[in-house]
């Protein structure tokens, strides 16, 4: 992987608002770390930043101050809301020196399995890897247009440029075909109609003797 050059600067922004006035600047807050030695707080260009994100680049020469420093991108925080950066990680590495990093791989073909009714699941398409940074492959393809159903890559058996060995454990599945299952909703109940009877009317007390009810005639005398 290239190692490419970003300029940054020492941050004293450390307040809330301050580093919202710093980004407002379209300078981005960052921080370097490792090594045993203390982290040091940097700003750096958000457009610059996006551009190197863009590009796949990983691995850094940042020049602090006019000190260089190997740094490995660890973290982005992302604004759940813009898409926007918040905050950038870098890791200080020796360039001589192997590292663990994390590398995606690209899957490509289209599974035998899936004309057949199987659905591609992807599991663990991120792969932990041990080499030089220099070495670091910005991605990893491999063709799983062979896979039928129930079949499925695992991580030993993803092959890697030379240089570069798996730390992932073989056996961790990469992704796999499985048969399509359509589950059917259920039928919604059907609804019991429930007549409910109309409560009778109180029978009219009955009429003394000699008087009529109400709203009868009174008997005729004789």
């Amino acid at each position: 992987m290239e190692v490419v050059k970003m300029k940054a600067e020492r941050r004293t922004a450390l307040g809330r608002n301050q580093v919202k006035q710093l980004r407002s600047q379209g300078w981005l807050p960052a921080v370097v770390y490792g090594d045993g030695k203390e982290p040091v707080s940097i700003s750096i260009s958000e457009w610059e930043l996006e551009q190197h994100v863009k590009a796949h680049h990983k691995v850094f020469q940042i020049d602090i101050a006019g000190a260089s420093q190997s740094a490995l991108l660890q973290e982005i925080a992302w604004q759940a809301t813009t898409d926007r950066p918040l905050h950038v990680d870098f890791k200080r590495i020796d360039l001589t020196k192997p590292i663990e990093t994390e590398v995606e791989v690209t899957l490509i073909g289209y599974p035998a399995g899936l004309s057949k009714g199987g659905v591609l699941v992807k599991d663990h398409i991120v792969l932990t890897v041990r080499c030089l940074p220099t070495a670091i492959p910005e991605s990893i393809e491999h063709d799983i247009s062979a896979l039928e159903l129930d079949q499925g890559l695992q991580a030993g058996q993803v092959v890697l440029p030379a240089g570069v060995t798996l730390v992932t454990p073989p056996q961790t599945s990469v992704c796999h075909v499985a048969l399509a299952v359509v589950v059917e909703a259920p039928a919604a109940p059907a609804e019991t109609a429930v007549a409910e009877a109309a409560p009778a009317a109180p029978a009219a007390p009955a009429a003394p003797a000699g008087k009529a009810a109400p709203g009868k005639n009174p008997p005729a005398k004789g």
